[in-house]
């Protein structure tokens, strides 16, 4: 097979504040590299560097050239909107320097970030592709104004109407967003784990003290964090035999960890660890006995897909995609703020954990969410769309 180049647009990407909200973009970058070259580009506004002055950071990761541009933003939009193009068209003439003529464009979550693609398929005729992760265009988030506005709606449909194919993370998205009129051919490609990082734990033991575990970006009108902390607080009246570890970092972890410290239950059943991430989670993720999510909106977060392939059940409400791959064997789905359904299922996961089949998670995983799987997927796809 001959490897061709890629340029992966992402709206967001790992950088040097530690965005995790770009993981799963990069972990698409790494099973398309398994067969293709891939550049990914990456601008952001960053007002902790100097006025004016604008950084360009140019970095490889698992073999991947990463541009990176950061810029001061300005207190108007319109002029923001001027300065993410320039700097998109900047990062692309970068990328093409260090790389050559590109074979296809991988855009990654709308908008913005179409406008180079575009420019690249009418002046030298290279097709793109869009993947969408956002919730934004789910029943339960329009209303909050993400998905609005005239310019922005009518951009969206002309990206989309442009593209040669557009893939979502679930069925569930592709079909909120063709419900607003966002036509194209859809095709699923689910988040990835890395499977050899995330396995089960072999000869795994009954312990006396049970671990949940719950992994956030600490997004609290999405995560919900405080009612898992709510429940936890309930449980600990009813049992004392396990302990809630909180993995992540974000601009609600304050607020949240001091809600928990309200519980009293800080350092006793409930423990934060900030930040993990590599072996350091996958071995958290292999040690827990449960996995929880309470979140309000989702598609399918890649936290998910880690548990299935460590063989850990999953507890989560029912929301965006995740019913497509929690079955009974694999979990426990509730119904989203509902605090004694939560308290409920944490009850059963405790005190039945044979419900679940670990095997059948681990081989699940294997079929749907390997690198190697996706990147097939995403190769077939570029096929389908004309790469050159």
């Amino acid at each position: 097979m001959i490897r061709k180049k890629i340029l992966f647009i992402a709206r967001w990407y790992p950088d040097k504040n530690d965005n995790m909200l770009g993981l799963f973009i990069q972990k698409h970058a790494r099973a398309v590299h398994e067969i293709h070259d891939v550049t990914v580009i990456y601008v952001t506004a960053d007002n902790s560097i100097e006025l004016e002055k604008t950084l360009i950071d140019e970095q490889n990761h698992f073999g991947i050239n990463e541009i990176r541009i950061y810029f001061r933003k300005s207190r108007f939009e319109l002029i923001n909107a001027f300065k993410y193009a320039y700097y998109y068209l900047k990062a692309v003439r970068i990328a093409e320097k260090k790389s050559g003529v590109f074979n296809l464009v991988h855009v990654h979550v709308l908008s913005r970030t179409a406008f180079p693609a575009i420019l690249l398929k009418f002046t030298k005729g290279i097709p793109y592709i869009i993947t969408e992760h956002w919730s934004r265009y789910l029943p339960v988030n329009l209303q909050n104004g993400s998905y609005s506005g005239i310019l922005r709606k009518g951009f969206t449909r002309v990206a989309v109407t442009l593209a040669s194919a557009v893939t979502t993370v679930t069925s569930n998205l592709a079909s909120a967003m063709q419900k607003l009129h966002l036509k194209n051919r859809y095709y699923i490609t689910p988040n990835i784990a890395d499977i050899h990082d995330f396995h089960p734990l072999e000869n795994k033991k009954e312990n006396s003290i049970k671990k949940l575990l719950h992994v956030s970006c600490f997004d609290e009108p999405a995560k919900n964090i405080m009612g898992i902390i709510n429940v936890i607080e309930r449980l600990s009246k009813l049992r004392n035999d396990f302990v809630l570890e909180i993995v992540g970092d974000g601009k609600d972890f304050q607020m949240v960890k001091n809600h928990a410290t309200q519980t009293g239950l800080l350092g006793k059943n409930i423990f934060f660890t900030g930040l993990l991430t590599g072996n350091e989670l996958s071995s958290k993720m292999r040690e827990a006995d449960a996995f929880v999510m309470f979140s309000n909106y989702e598609n399918l977060p890649c936290t998910i897909v880690e548990s299935l392939s460590s063989g850990v059940p999953v507890i989560s409400t029912n929301v965006g995609g995740i019913a497509e791959h929690i079955s009974s064997k694999f979990g426990l789905l509730i119904n989203p703020r509902n605090e004694s359904e939560l308290l409920n299922a944490i009850q059963k996961s405790l005190d039945f954990p044979e419900t679940f089949d670990r095997q059948a998670m681990r081989a699940y995983a294997l079929k749907h969410f390997s690198m190697e799987e996706s990147g097939k997927l995403f190769h077939e796809i570029y096929l389908k769309s004309g790469m050159k």
